[in-house]
């Protein structure tokens, strides 16, 4: 009986055999939007001669993030000038606004310069149907110290 159920065992018929492949493909799909921006663009270094300031990347980051300071002008403010405003000792900001635009005017003096004897950066905003504030134009000039260059605001260069 032993001889009978190993015979059994054997499968006893070539053609019973059978190999079974099964192969299976995974594909895995990552949509990237670019690297996340945590903080703003930086203003560029030097400041373009002309006194006209990029707006383009301000923009896309605001739209990028969902922030209470993007309603208010002067917390847009201090986003847009963020670079070089801590190396003054007194900042006057002002905004007028009507209806959905709106300019904001941020002047930095005492600043740690021997020939800028101060530093203004202007934005023209118009409000987004959210409520957040878009950069539309940006520009910035400066006043020189005495015997430094001019003494009204421009982006002409003191000495």
């Amino acid at each position: 009986m032993l001889l009978l159920l190993a015979s059994a065992c054997s499968g006893g018929d070539e053609s019973a055999t059978e190999t079974v492949t099964r192969t299976t493909t995974v594909t895995v799909t990552t949509t990237t939007t670019g690297p996340a921006t945590t903080i703003p663009p930086r203003l560029p270094a030097p400041l373009p001669a002309e006194g006209t300031l990029p707006v383009h990347g301000f923009n896309a980051y605001m739209e990028s993030i969902d922030e209470p300071w993007e309603r208010d002008l002067a917390g847009v403010m201090d986003a847009f000038v963020e670079a070089g405003a801590g190396d003054s000792s007194s900042r006057s900001f002002q905004a007028t606004s009507s209806g959905d635009s709106a300019t904001a005017t941020l002047t930095l003096e005492g600043l740690m310069d021997d020939s800028v004897r101060a530093q203004r950066y202007e934005l023209d905003l118009s409000r987004r149907d959210d409520g957040t504030w878009k950069v539309e134009s940006a520009s910035w000039s400066q006043r020189c110290h005495e015997g430094r260059g001019h003494q009204d605001f421009s982006p002409e260069p003191c000495v």
